[in-house]
């Protein structure tokens, strides 16, 4: 290191040691440290002619190169014209600079550059005879590569690629699942608007003036708002433009001008390459400043000249420029750097106690008063000395820190192609699992796609933030035809005719009127089977019309001012849950539920399970369990009343057994059944309670000397099981049949029944709800009735109950759902099944309950103390007011809670009807109620009621 041929390594002696101390002790620099340290220009001068301070540049040079420090070692040019000037363009070559590893980055010199242009520009304006800043302002229009403010750092390109690849995937993406169109649109205007901020940074000169302003391009930002210009005067960029370039051309005092301007710049460079807090964070990946190494400086090659200028631009700035610089004066010259800085005569004094002296002084070396002519410049006097044999120890390899390739190009180009790929992928992945997924990760968790036992996809769960549970462009309508959503359209003029889109996107409306007006409410949600396989729309009808009756609840609830609505204070919020075809997926919509009363205190209750299944069983018992009301409609099984915050409305199974075996008494004349078959369904994979548990009601309570049962698997299986039982049955025929099965066995069911030989004799066939939405006649959808064939069936919302008296004129279901569905009395299929109606209690008087515990609270309405949606109805306190809740207004009759003590069989007071049907010579079914009572208990106008449950104790 740093060894002559003949004497040895001069590193190595007493001076070379604490030289290369010093050397080491300024080339590294701790990234953390808050504050910048000074760097002096060092001028190693001869202390006697034998000392050769040349060979010290020599072995500093060997060792930064060994060391992977930053430096450089221009020429020096003798008695050249404007050496300064040359020497200061030979050192803002960015090629010139030597071990700079790649993953320091490169240094580079814009606001040399900018400098360089002035000077060349100055250069066609002599030869061309033309205004220096016209020419400077032609190469400008065109943005040559030394004067384009557009060359960004490679990070800055990464972060445009890697948003605008994550954004592209994500619409890309978006299109693929249907993502609404203003969201598009939306993304689209961000794109354009980008790329045209990209086009208006490459137009021609006249946005240079604007773009340094706004901050691009650190050359012209620096050259239009650095103080060192603005003493020069001049008004804009083109003014400052003017009056810089004239004292570049100015008769007196040019050249020493350029030589500061160009100095100026390039310290400024060096600066601004160490910057920390920079986009790419620069100043923390250079672990040391560059080292500039001048050999044998004089007046007459530029370096005394360069010297003065740097240790003037420092303290005319007093700016921490981090560049070290390092010279050598032979003996001779050594007289040239007394007007630099005093000689140094003590030879004694050691270079570490020099260093230190100057340090100390130089917070007042740079005073006027102080006559010190160059503070920055550090004279160190070497003496001659016998170089030592042995090498030095060489300095530590400079790196990088570790943790700064995170943010660098490398780490970018990488995010750039992981964001390529992953962002896409990412959302498909959260596309495949939830129902909404926004861009480019905002999945909505209420609600997951899940596969059912046909391999369809269903959306599963709650419809927050406007979730539709429908994946298509067309969703099912009430009478399962599907047909396109109608955001606008007035339902009351649709004659019924209305989409599960529709009432999705009406809810959705009502709700965040809600929220917008912040009104105080509880959070209400309906879980039903909104959603099937592919091909079975047909089983969602009953879904929807459950649906159209929650919100006609919500509108009476919520509204004013409109008939049938009374205009609650305390608002209801509608939230559907879709539980899947069949309620296969009710565990998980059940999670849902739970999860979102867990972090929304105003969710007070849940309306709708209708099937009975065991999935169904369980959900309910845990949504009552965690202390949520939960109010069945349709669902008749016989043990869910048991649990303490479960309240049905419909009849259960033991009612409709007991209603049937009055029935089959009518029909025999009064004697007991001599052969009765009671058909059933298997539960299958669906474990569906519905059909079991009725045909074992009934089995208990039907009179007959004779039961066989057949059980049937699906609509395929029930033909080839009931001829079997007419065959074998052809010496004891049957005289009663009881079908506990499901509305679409029907048909096969009588078609057999024929076939098989069961109908040579007089037959009275007997059945619940199931049978109850069958529709008998000649039609193409309609079940033919043989003239040998009874039907009797039990009814919990028979149609014409709930419009006898006229109540389809003042009751306030039927005046909602003429005015807001366009659904009257006239719509007798959409009423058929109770589910609108029944859902519409349920869901009415939950929110009385609610209504009731807010009116107890006694808030003044301008209060403040209550927030939207405010904690202070709970779902305890709904639950408090339903066990005392009776409604005389309701769909079906009255819904009076007061006789539930939640035991086996429910409360009997459910309402059901007997109908009796029967076939004319024409073929032409008449339907006959027999007997019937509403809900609550209540008698039907012009029918007698039933008799009661003998098996059931007397209230």
């Amino acid at each position: 290191m740093g060894m002559d041929a003949t004497e040895g390594y001069v590193l190595n002696t007493e001076e070379g040691r604490r030289l290369l101390a010093l050397f080491d002790s300024l080339t590294t620099l701790s990234p953390w440290r808050l504050t910048g340290r000074p760097f002096p220009v060092v001028a190693l001068e001869s202390a006697d002619p034998q000392a050769d301070v040349g060979a010290y540049i020599d072995a500093l040079e060997q060792a930064a190169f060994e060391a992977r420090i930053p430096h450089i070692s221009p020429g020096l040019e003798p008695a050249a014209e404007d050496a300064d000037l040359r020497l200061l363009d030979k050192m803002s070559e960015p090629g010139a600079w030597r071990s700079l590893r790649r993953e320091f980055g490169r240094l580079k010199f814009p606001r040399s550059d900018l400098v360089k242009s002035l000077e060349q520009a100055i250069a066609r304006a002599e030869a061309n005879d033309t205004s220096p800043a016209d020419e400077w302002n032609t190469a400008a229009a065109s943005f040559s590569p030394a004067l384009r403010p557009g060359r960004a750092p490679v990070w800055w390109w990464s972060v445009v690629g890697v948003t605008a690849t994550a954004m592209l995937g994500g619409f890309m993406q978006g299109l693929a699942d249907k993502v609404t169109l203003p969201t598009l649109l939306i993304g689209a205007a961000l794109l354009v608007v980008l790329l045209a901020f990209l086009v208006v940074l490459l137009r021609p000169r006249s946005w240079l003036a604007i773009l340094t302003r706004v901050g691009f391009g650190s050359r012209y930002r620096w050259f239009a708002t650095s103080s060192f210009f603005s003493v020069l005067g001049g008004e804009g960029f083109d003014g400052r433009l003017k009056r810089v370039l004239g004292r570049m051309t100015a008769k007196r005092g040019a050249d020493e001008f350029r030589l500061q301007l160009k100095c100026f710049a390039f310290l400024e460079d060096v600066r601004a390459a160490h910057k920390r807090l920079s986009p790419n964070l620069r100043g923390f990946k250079r672990p040391g400043p560059p080292v500039v190494l001048l050999k044998g400086i004089t007046k007459d090659n530029g370096g005394i000249e360069l010297l003065s200028a740097m240790s003037d631009i420092r303290s005319r700035r007093s700016e921490l420029h981090p560049l070290l610089v390092i010279a050598s004066v032979d003996h001779v010259h050594r007289h040239e750097l007394d007007d630099l800085a005093p000689p140094q005569h003590d030879i004694d004094v050691s270079i570490d106690d020099r260093y230190d002296d100057w340090e100390a002084s130089l917070g007042i070396a740079q005073a006027p008063s102080q006559q010190v002519a160059l503070p920055w410049v550090l004279r160190l006097p070497i003496p001659a000395r016998r170089p030592g044999r042995n090498p030095p120890a060489p300095l530590p390899v400079r790196h990088r820190p570790r943790w700064t390739w995170a943010w660098s190009a490398r780490s970018l180009i990488v995010a750039l192609l992981v964001a390529a790929v992953g962002v896409p992928y990412l959302h498909h992945r959260l596309a495949t699992r939830y129902c909404e997924v926004g861009f480019p990760f905002a999945a909505n968790t209420d609600s997951r796609l899940l596969v059912d036992p046909e391999g369809s996809r269903e959306c599963v769960g709650i419809a927050t933030r406007g979730v539709r549970f429908e994946r298509g462009v067309t969703s099912i309508g009430v009478d399962g035809n599907r047909m396109p959503p109608r955001e606008t359209a007035d339902l009351a003029l649709s004659q019924g005719r209305f989409s599960l889109a529709d009432l999705e996107s009406r809810i959705d409306r009502e709700n965040k009127t809600i929220t917008r007006l912040r009104q105080p409410y509880v959070t209400v949600l309906y879980a039903g089977i909104l959603t099937a396989a592919e091909g079975n729309d047909q089983s969602v009808v009953s879904g929807i019309r459950a649906l159209a009756g929650a919100y006609l609840a919500q509108v009476g609830n919520n509204r004013t001012g409109q008939p049938g609505a009374v205009g609650n204070r305390l608002k209801i919020r509608l939230l559907p849950v879709n539980v899947g075809e069949d309620m296969n997926f009710s565990r998980q919509a059940s999670d849902a539920i739970l999860a979102l009363a867990r972090r929304d205190p105003t969710v007070v209750g849940v309306v709708g399970m209708e099937r009975n299944t065991d999935a169904s069983q369980a959900a309910i018992t845990r949504l009552s369990d965690a202390g949520l009301a939960v109010l069945g409609t349709v669902n008749s099984s016989d043990r869910l009343p048991q649990l303490p915050h479960y309240y049905g409305l419909a009849s259960t199974d033991h009612d409709e057994a007991s209603l049937a075996s009055y029935a089959a008494h009518q029909a025999l004349g009064g004697r007991s059944s001599l052969h009765a078959m009671i058909v059933s369904r298997d539960p299958g994979e669906t474990k569906d309670q519905y059909s079991a548990e009725l045909a074992a009601d009934v089995e208990r309570q039907l009179r007959s000397a004779r039961v066989s049962t057949v059980r049937y698997s699906g609509a395929d299986d029930i033909g080839g099981q009931i001829r079997t039982a007419c065959a074998a049955a052809d010496g004891d025929p049957f005289d009663l049949i009881y079908f506990a099965g499901r509305a679409e066995d029907i048909y096969n069911l009588i078609n057999n029944l024929g076939d098989g030989g069961c109908t040579k004799r007089p037959l009275t066939l007997l059945g619940g709800d199931e049978v109850a939405r069958a529709r008998f006649g000649s039609g193409q959808h309609d079940v033919i009735l043989p003239p040998g064939i009874k039907v009797y069936f039990t009814s919990a919302t028979y149609p014409s109950n709930l419009t006898a008296g006229g109540r389809d004129r003042f009751t306030p279901f039927f005046t909602l759902a003429r005015n807001n569905l366009g659904v009257g009395a006239e719509n007798q299929a959409l009423l058929a099944d109770g589910q609108m109606a029944l859902t519409y209690d349920a869901t009415s008087v939950l929110a009385q309950a609610a209504q009731q515990a807010f009116t107890a609270l006694a808030v003044p309405a301008k209060s403040g103390s209550l927030l939207p949606g405010s904690r202070t109805i709970t779902s305890g306190s709904v639950l408090l007011e339903l066990r005392s809740r009776r409604w005389d207004n309701a769909a079906t009759g009255a819904v009076d809670f007061t006789k539930d003590d939640h035991d086996l069989n429910g409360p009997g007071n459910r309402g059901l009807t007997l109908v009796r049907v029967t076939v004319d010579a024409g073929g032409t079914p008449r339907y006959e109620p027999v007997c019937g009572r509403m809900n609550g208990g209540g008698k039907v106008a012009d029918l007698p009621l039933c008799p009661a449950d003998e098996g059931r104790p007397t209230r």
